[in-house]
């Protein structure tokens, strides 16, 4: 069997069915396949041996433009347009611990016995003369120097002038290498590592990385060339990371269970708020959705026997998007049986200071470049502020009855005559929840918990008739900081009767956004008894955001909001300085070539070997 029997399975452009654009993607790649397998006598023994044309057939099917272009030559030049295997070695290290296990090398110092191996990025090189070169090696979040003296190169390896300097020239920015040399402190007392051979050049940059990347639109398109540009940015990933895992430590210890609910069901359930909803193969008939919280799934596993329950994954509310708000967001659910709302509040208190704690012993070390948060504040105890008596302070007068039938219109005159704007759908819960946005938020900076809502706010939290204001409120809390919400907390409605009847009142003031329906499937579970239980949420990014000073919610995404997620690709590019193509070859010219052309990338990519 000859050599081109085997890309047999290449051939889709034998098939009638196909466009043109795809016919033609795959004919060029099974082209340029076979030249190089299966070379005619005509083909020189030199393309035969050049292991680059088989290793990247694709380098003649796809046509890079610009920089890239002209990296791709320079390489194939030197013969290292090559991203090979790296092996285990016994010497290889993590920079991380090459400057813990060396740290305490004197100036001028190196350890010519000990040879150790580190790869990484190069963020950077300096050529000192023809004889010395430096540069700093990155990974993860620690970088070292490289030390690369012709001398001791040409003593261990063999490395001439004329090599050393075509690799000092070859060398970029952003690529991956690895080096073997011995741990060296220098004159000025930086650990380093003095080379014994070249860099290996692992993964070479095609792209020129840039020093600068400022542009938000660009950077949130680019977020791996922002990681790789902005090192603040990393730490803002670390830091959401270290949060979390604080989170869950903080709840393990207690003795809590860590469980994963459903994201998928018949009804979004336990918030109010518009979901996302899709249908599924299995249930065609069934309209399903995303999970706006898992609330009920965790309340079910409380009256299953798992007592003290919390989950850390996503939830999704079809709303808008602004510097606080994304339809696809993190959230941490707890729920603890025979908790009551004192200590649900005593809990978040030590968790903040801890949090707190920690983010200033690593703005100390390995944070260095998050910016300045007042973390002072969050010493407890928190300051708490009654929902009630503070609108009644702020408008100057007292609140109608809240449980009286026409109360709804007697708070629309009462907006009316204060001259506040009204909601967009002024039903009972909206309207105090703008006048607690008006006169309470507002002075939330430092960590306020706002207690006992009117219990037509929390529909699945206890009741109480309030002795101060005699009206009906609900044991709930929520704590803000910088005027957000970032947790909410009550003591569970166990009733299966109450549950009922607050579920009925929801579903009467539905909207666009609360499609609020009985859940008949909860008040059965009900029936088997939920012990008295305290429940607690908090969203991780408006929480990472309080602790790492990001303005918006898409800083502590590691991939932006969903705005910049569906937003991918070329158009968010970045600008690479070249001049305008023209003529008949245009993109501007042939819009409709430009697209057969993304089309026929695609193609090819799905057969790369």
């Amino acid at each position: 069997m000859n050599s081109t029997a085997g890309l047999r399975f290449l051939r889709p452009c034998l098939h009638n069915d196909l466009s043109p654009a795809r016919k033609a993607a795959y004919l060029r790649f099974f082209s340029t396949s076979r030249s190089v397998l299966d070379p005619k006598p005509h083909v020189s023994r030199h393309r035969i041996k050049n292991l680059n044309a088989f290793r990247h057939p694709l380098s003649k099917a796809l046509e890079f433009r610009g920089e890239v272009q002209e990296r791709i030559e320079e390489l194939q030049t030197a013969r290292a347009l090559e991203w090979p295997r790296i092996k285990s070695d016994k010497h290889a290290m993590r920079i991380e611990e090459f400057l813990a296990k060396y740290h305490d090398l004197q100036r001028g110092e190196m350890r010519a016995e000990d040879f150790v191996m580190l790869r990484g990025r190069v963020r950077s090189f300096r050529i000192a003369g023809k004889e010395l070169v430096f540069l700093d090696l990155v990974q993860g979040s620690r970088t070292a120097q490289v030390v690369l003296n012709r001398a001791r190169l040409e003593n261990f390896g063999g490395v001439d002038r004329r090599r050393f300097r075509e690799f000092y020239h070859l060398i970029r920015r952003g690529d991956i290498i690895s080096i073997y040399g011995s741990p060296y402190s220098t004159n000025a007392g930086e650990l380093s590592i003095n080379a014994a051979e070249l860099p290996e050049i692992l993964s070479p940059s095609l792209a020129s990385l840039p020093k600068t990347l400022d542009d938000r639109e660009t950077r949130i398109r680019n977020r791996h060339v922002d990681l790789l540009v902005n090192y603040s940015v990393k730490d803002t990933i670390r830091a959401r990371s270290l949060i979390i895992q604080h989170l869950r430590d903080f709840l393990l210890k207690d003795n809590f269970l860590e469980v994963q609910t459903p994201v998928i069901a018949d009804k979004a359930g336990g918030a109010i708020a518009k979901p996302f909803t899709t249908v599924a193969t299995e249930f065609s008939e069934k309209t399903l959705a995303l999970r706006i919280a898992p609330e009920i799934w965790l309340k079910r596993l409380i009256i299953g026997g798992l007592d003290r329950v919390f989950e850390i994954g996503p939830a999704f509310r079809n709303e808008g998007l602004d510097a606080t708000h994304n339809p696809e967001f993190t959230t941490c659910e707890f729920y603890k049986a025979f908790a009551d709302l004192e200590d649900l509040i005593s809990m978040t208190e030590s968790l903040f200071t801890g949090i707190a704690e920690l983010l200033t012993e690593l703005r100390q070390h390995t944070l260095k470049r998050l910016p300045f948060v007042n973390v002072d504040q969050f010493k407890a105890p928190f300051k708490r502020i009654e929902f009630i008596p503070a609108v009644e302070a702020g408008l100057g007068q007292k609140l109608p009855d809240l449980s009286a039938e026409d109360v709804e219109e007697q708070l629309i005159n009462l907006f009316k005559e204060k001259e506040l704007p009204l909601p967009s759908s002024p039903t009972l819960p909206r309207l105090l929840d703008k006048l607690s946005s008006i006169y309470i938020e507002s002075d939330c900076i430092a960590p306020t918990f706002i207690i006992h809502h009117p219990s037509c706010m929390a529909p699945l939290s206890k009741s109480f008739l309030c002795h101060k204001t005699k009206q009906l409120v609900s044991a709930r809390a929520e704590l803000f900081v910088e005027k957000r919400e970032l947790a909410n907390m009550y003591e569970e409605e166990n009733s299966p009767f109450s549950q009922r009847e607050k579920f009925l009142q929801q579903a009467k003031w539905r909207d666009d956004e609360n499609r609020a329906v009985v859940d008949e499937s909860y008040l059965e579970a009900l029936e088997w008894g939920l012990p008295p239980t305290g429940g607690w949420g908090c969203g991780i990014d408006r929480l990472v955001m309080a602790f790492t000073g990001a303005k918006r919610i898409s800083d502590v995404l590691v991939f932006g909001s969903l705005r910049n997620v569906v937003n991918l690709g070329r158009e968010g590019a970045i600008p690479v300085e070249a001049k305008p193509e023209s003529g008949p070859n245009s993109p501007t010219s042939k819009e409709a070539e430009k697209k057969v052309d993304v089309v026929e990338r695609e193609e090819i990519e799905m057969y790369a070997f």
